[in-house]
């Protein structure tokens, strides 16, 4: 008796462990879901950000007419104005420091979560000037 009641008393258990689960990737999925698409950059154009269901995301410029990852990695929002981006990979010759880094960025997402308003701070690289950034970006269907 007391075998058979240990051994539903796990599948409960693990029942319920894999609907938390399913339920917090649901919430996050929830949370990012505005950001989630290609966004055309219009305050740098040919620049675009993709941020992707998974929590990931890369930011793409345009250099002799091909598009080119100039740094990627992970964002998670923190509130209903603030984002991080942890960045894992940067160009070798960025100007900012970027690669390994986690930065604290603002947005202002518009009603029709079609614009959204973005600004933050990048440090220099090897002591340089840092970046104070603002960008407006507009929500496309595809990359061009």
């Amino acid at each position: 008796m007391l075998k058979k009641t240990s051994k539903i008393a796990m599948i409960i258990l693990a029942a319920i462990t894999i609907f938390s689960c399913k339920t917090v990737q649901q919430a996050n999925l929830k949370e990012i879901k505005p950001f989630v698409g290609i966004w055309n950059d219009t305050t740098n154009p040919g620049s675009k950000i993709v941020f992707k269901s998974d929590g990931s995301f890369y930011n793409l410029a345009k250099e002799n007419g091909v598009q080119v990852v100039t740094h990627s990695g992970t964002f998670k929002i923190l509130s209903n104005n603030m984002y991080v981006l942890n960045i894992s990979d940067a160009r070798i010759d960025a100007t900012y420091d970027l690669k390994g880094r986690q930065y604290a960025n603002y947005y202002t997402l518009g009603s029709d979560q079609k614009t959204m308003k973005v600004s933050g701070y990048v440090d220099g690289r090897n002591g340089g000037k840092g970046l104070k950034w603002a960008s407006d970006l507009v929500k496309v269907n595809r990359l061009d």
